[in-house]
């Protein structure tokens, strides 16, 4: 073999890598990572109605909605008020007691709440990255505090 021909000799250089965040995700199964959608396969058809909101009301829901979209599931837990009655981002925390839920709703549903303003809030629950909406409350009647 002539000078010209030899195979180099491997980096001795080694490179750190590290797996994504979204990768770890996938491995662990959490959805923290994503960002939600929105569904309304369960939306209550007797009470808390999205056709009995205005339509500025509906306008407000849907600038609400397409903020939360921005963030991911994580950023969204990590939002709300540490104190009574602050108003921070949106507000998502789990409920325990609450009115019944429809026949509909999966049994290990874990009902939860969103603001979407200091007045109007989503009630639904979360499978993965999908937040299924089942009553839209426009004047926080739903659970007041």
């Amino acid at each position: 073999m002539s000078k010209k021909q030899k195979i180099k000799k491997p980096s001795q250089q080694k490179t750190v890598r590290q797996i994504s965040e979204k990768a770890v995700a996938k491995l662990t199964g959490s959805t923290d990572e994503e960002h939600p959608s929105f569904r309304f396969t369960y939306a209550d058809k007797n009470r808390w109605l999205l056709s009995d909101w205005t339509s500025s009301e509906i306008n407000d829901l849907i600038a609400g909605l397409q903020k939360i979209e921005k963030y991911t599931w994580a950023q969204i837990k990590g939002h709300g008020s540490k104190k009574r009655g602050e108003s921070v981002g949106t507000g998502y925390k789990l409920i325990s007691s609450h009115p019944s839920l429809p026949d509909n709703i999966p049994e290990d549903a874990k009902l939860s709440e969103m603001r979407i303003d200091e007045k109007k809030r989503i009630f639904g629950f979360r499978v993965d990255s999908v937040y299924y909406i089942i009553w839209f409350d426009r004047d926080h009647s739903v659970c007041p505090e």
